[in-house]
């Protein structure tokens, strides 16, 4: 392999760059923008206290089958950031404390009928535009940023996001990840009919689709391939959005996730409260963890109890279970005129 050109700083931020990228569209495929697809500037969302949604009730037996039986006992953020240098010399970001778990093989959990209980869950705004930064690690070296818009309304929901390098790192490794979702809103929450990203970099533009049929339960891709569509499916956008409407009173639940290239079935343990530092303060939140077992990568995912339970963090972990990359809230404006 030849060497990177340039400084040791540069040499740096080119690595840097790569493994960010790299390890992040192994798990999911990180939404990418430096303009909002929406120019009109939304209010900011003032903060107000959202109740954790409860779930329907459910058979106990059911319950009792997913693992892991325990929550996860940490109520703060990773450890401290470190420089991009010190991490770029040192060796890997610290690692989360989250311990992997394997995790049963179980069937999703059905649809609600029309015996179960209504579940209050908060309402998803019918405008949204949410800024993050994405940074190296569990630093805070800044590498790119992301943008997600949601527009809802009528019984339908529109998912996009952009995330792109920027800055120095951008001058050597130019990564443009542009991602859509679609479908219907439901009792349940988002029901998607179709995903497609469009990933651009030095090799060029590479587009991956899926499509979603809940009649005959088939997910299609774009390479002519399809699986069986089970209850809860998502996509890689839509899921940080989803988890608002799932139950949170159980220790850990399952779902089902396309990347617009397959589709895997994974469990969600639910954490504890606690308050993570971001641009806009400290954000009482609730943390969603991905349950992976060895040699798999890692996702949390916190939700801001004070907005909406909105997604205000994504941290990415590689297989060794090291912070690969993560996802800061910058910014939160919705309308719902």
């Amino acid at each position: 392999m030849k060497p990177l050109p340039g400084s040791p700083l540069q040499r740096i931020a080119v690595a840097i760059a790569l493994s960010v990228l790299a390890h992040a569209l192994l798990l999911w495929r990180l939404p990418e923008i430096r303009q909002p697809v929406n120019n009109e500037l939304l209010p900011q969302l003032q903060a107000k206290l959202e109740p954790l949604p409860k779930l329907a009730r459910q058979p106990v037996a059911r319950q009792q089958k997913i693992k892991p039986s325990a929550r996860p006992k940490s109520k703060t953020e990773p450890a401290a950031a470190t420089s991009p240098s010190s991490a770029a010399m040192t060796g890997p970001a610290s690692s989360v404390a989250v311990e992997p778990v394997e995790a049963e093989t179980e069937p999703l959990l059905p649809a609600p009928t029309a015996t179960e209980e209504t579940v209050s869950h908060p309402l998803l705004p019918k405008h949204a535009q949410l800024h993050f930064n994405v940074q190296y690690g569990n630093g805070t070296f800044k590498v790119g940023e992301a943008i997600h818009v949601l527009e809802n309304s009528d019984g339908r929901y529109t998912l996009s996001a952009v995330t792109q390098t920027t800055g120095l790192v951008s001058v050597f490794q130019n990564y443009h990840l542009t991602q859509t979702s679609s479908g219907n809103m439901t009792k349940q929450g988002l029901r998607p009919a179709s995903y497609a990203e469009v990933k651009t970099d030095s090799r060029g533009a590479q587009t991956s689709t899926a499509s979603f049929d809940w009649d005959a339960k088939k997910i299609h891709f774009a390479d002519g391939t399809e699986s069986p569509l089970t209850e809860q499916t998502q996509d890689a956008l839509s899921l940080p959005y989803q988890l608002s409407q799932l139950p949170m009173n159980l220790a850990s639940f399952p779902i089902a996730f396309s990347n617009g290239k397959n589709i895997n079935q994974y469990y969600i343990a639910v954490g504890d409260e606690g308050t993570i530092s971001t641009a806009m303060g400290e954000l009482r939140t609730i943390a969603l963890h991905k349950v992976h077992g060895a040699n798999e990568e890692g996702l949390i995912i916190w939700l801001a109890l004070e907005y909406r339970l909105l997604p205000v963090k994504i941290l990415y972990l590689d297989r060794s279970g090291e912070i690969s990359a993560n996802m800061v809230i910058t910014d939160i404006r919705v309308s719902d005129e």
